[in-house]
């Protein structure tokens, strides 16, 4: 118990530098953070579940081309803007955010929780702090603890923290690059130019 408040302390500091600290330092923090965990838990993390991890980018980017296909989800994505889309969905994504969030919550945390209370625990309680995580930046607690959800059902079955990671990244920066090119192409509605 003592090593999942360490681990919750760190988060909470880790939580806390990202909304005062400079934004620039991100990608830099979160892996280092996410080795600072790894170090003070002893967690190992591994990386199983590579066709589980294929799974789920082919998922993902299959949802994101129906989303394309439909008017109301490119409206969706064209009411997202992101500064340099390209760099931000694949550098700030997986440093700045997937890293730490993937080896706090489904690596390190869900570790030491399975192990002295079970999967399903681990599971409820790292939905609800990933949920809860969320908070201040867009107020979705019960989507993005379903997220929680699934990504810890997903490193139960896959046995690594791997297919968690990719999935999270394709969701957030395919997310980017979609919105990206539903704004640059202008096909909001029927799927040609935008007129308006």
């Amino acid at each position: 118990m003592p090593t999942i408040a360490v681990v919750l302390l760190i988060m909470a500091a880790v939580r806390v530098w990202n909304h005062r600290g400079p934004a620039r330092a991100q990608p830099f923090t979160g892996p280092l953070a996410a080795a600072l965990l790894v170090a003070v838990s002893g967690v190992a993390l591994p990386l199983h579940g590579w066709g589980y991890a294929l799974g789920a980018a082919l998922l993902t980017a299959a949802g994101y081309g129906i989303v394309l296909l439909v008017p109301a989800g490119r409206r969706a994505l064209a009411a997202r803007s992101y500064d340099h889309p390209l760099r931000r969905a694949l550098v700030g994504v997986p440093l700045a955010t997937v890293i730490f969030e993937e080896v706090a919550f489904r690596g390190v945390l869900w570790a030491l929780i399975a192990d002295g209370h079970g999967v399903g625990w681990a599971t409820a309680i790292t939905a609800i702090l990933f949920g809860l995580w969320h908070l201040p930046d867009s107020g979705e607690v019960a989507f993005t603890t379903l997220a929680g959800v699934l990504l810890s059902i997903l490193r139960a079955v896959s046995g690594g923290v791997l297919a968690p990671f990719v999935l999270h990244w394709t969701a957030n920066g395919l997310g980017i690059l979609a919105s990206a090119w539903v704004r640059r192409s202008g096909r909001t509605d029927s799927g040609g130019p935008d007129k308006s």
